[in-house]
């Protein structure tokens, strides 16, 4: 018995495989499976159940994957335009900061610590990050070296019109 695909009703001979959409369960040949990275949303806290499936049918994928996509796209572009203001700076322009700090921990280099901390402020629909620390915690390796950067911040919202 051979399997058919659900989207595009070819059919397939049982030597290949066929792929369930992750929400649907729709059985999906290799070219109409749309398949999303698990590093798609990685600046996300948590992220939803339904986009970590990995493999989706088309209208799955548009129903509820493309817009996730679209969303985290706009943020992540929103988390680029963050000002940032070390902790040592004198001149602040007028903010208003939240009371939570935000903290990143174990990141590969410094500006990765940056944007991940700016994303956060973003989500809380900040434009600025405040009394920023970076710390840089140097690991030997049975002899080589790497460095685990780590963040914390206040995110802020800097009037822009004063």
């Amino acid at each position: 018995m051979s399997a058919t695909c659900d989207s595009c009703l070819t059919v397939l001979p049982p030597s290949r495989n066929t792929a369930p959409c992750g929400l649907c369960g729709r059985s999906l040949c290799k070219e109409c499976v749309q398949i999303v990275d698990e590093d798609a949303f990685s600046f996300l806290k948590k992220v939803p159940e339904d986009l970590t499936r990995g493999a989706y049918c088309g209208s799955c994928y548009d129903a509820k994957v493309a817009p996730a996509l679209e969303s985290y796209a706009i943020l992540m572009e929103r988390a680029r335009e963050i000002g940032v203001f070390y902790k040592n700076e004198r001149n602040l322009p007028p903010h208003r900061a939240l009371n939570k700090k935000v903290r990143v921990e174990d990141c590969p280099d410094r500006k990765e610590t940056l944007l991940r901390l700016a994303f956060m402020a973003a989500e809380q629909s900040c434009n600025a990050l405040v009394n920023v620390e970076l710390v840089s915690k140097k690991i030997n390796t049975a002899g080589y070296q790497k460095t685990h950067w780590s963040g914390a911040g206040f995110p802020a919202r800097v009037f822009t019109s004063r």
